[in-house]
């Protein structure tokens, strides 16, 4: 049986287009799920090979991030009866295996004995320090041009499943109640990979915002995405404060690691979690990686 792999995509051709270059690396377009949210033409054009899965997008649903969740935990559940996993992570994260073990990912994840039933990578976030980054080129490759990566907790998520699964908001924690945090793989946010291209989506989505029959603001997304302009200024401002560990000291998580493992406790009733921490230390990201998004 094969891995499948599986993200949902609104207006994010660019991201598509990335997560679909790094997963097609390892397996065949049959094996890939998009899920648009909504009509999203560029998906077909992009990658009209792979299983393509359109659902309804209520803009002004106050539940909107819940039930999309509620449906990929369905999906990917229901994908377990066919394959020997599911990967399943959103369209702005990508998860990779450390080059000092080997490359094909694929083969990795299938290897893990499938006693296993719950995987979930390290969290890592690429981060742009634009004061000594330069502006993100298109026409080269991301790990060419970003050397900066900081822990978060909040994307160390249970993305890899070979049973039923249900996820809480955005993909942080699940029903299932034991953790496997694999010392090898590392999920990749890539949200903030561009001080210009990340302002811009976050403007974007503050008009994504309503005001309910009451007058009340609907707030549309979790996390940064329900900052004001002025906050989300502030904070991402704040990135260039981060200090940047020694090379020689950089690239190193058991301390972390054993922080994500000790916290893992029952939240909801039947759901289960880490401690969601985020430092505010930079790690440099070691040449292995070079190339590889």
């Amino acid at each position: 049986m094969s891995v499948a792999y599986v993200t949902m995509v609104y207006n994010d051709e660019f991201f598509l287009e990335l997560w679909l270059g790094h997963y097609r690396k390892f397996t065949n377009p049959e094996n890939i799920y998009i899920v648009t949210h909504g009509p999203q033409p560029y998906v077909h054009e992009v990658a009209g090979d792979c299983n393509i899965v359109e659902i309804e997008r209520d803009p002004r649903n106050p539940r909107l991030d819940q039930d999309r969740m509620s449906f990929l935990s369905t999906f990917c559940s229901e994908l377990t009866e066919k394959h020997s996993r599911v990967v399943m992570n959103d369209v702005d994260e990508i998860i990779a295996l450390d080059p000092d073990v080997g490359w094909d990912l694929d083969a990795y994840i299938s290897n893990i004995p499938s006693s296993v039933n719950v995987i979930s990578p390290l969290g890592l976030e690429i981060m742009h320090r634009f004061d000594i980054e330069s502006d993100y080129d298109y026409s080269r490759k991301m790990f060419d041009q970003r050397q900066f990566v900081r822990m978060n907790g909040w994307y160390t998520k249970p993305n890899i499943t070979n049973v039923p699964i249900v996820w809480g908001p955005d993909g942080h924690g699940c029903s299932h109640d034991t953790l496997y945090l694999d010392d090898n793989l590392y999920t990749f946010h890539l949200k903030w990979f561009d001080q210009n291209t990340h302002i811009r989506r976050h403007e974007e989505r503050l008009g994504f915002r309503f005001n309910d029959e009451d007058g009340n603001e609907v707030v549309i997304g979790a996390g940064s995405w329900g900052w004001s302009e002025q906050v989300y200024r502030i904070v991402t401002n704040s990135f260039l404060r981060f200090p940047i560990l020694p090379e020689e000291k950089s690239f190193e998580f058991s301390a972390q690691r054993e922080r994500v493992r000790s916290s893992f406790q029952e939240g909801k009733p039947g759901m289960y979690k880490i401690h969601w921490f985020v430092e505010g230390t930079l790690h440099i990201l070691p040449d292995r990686f070079i190339g590889m998004i």
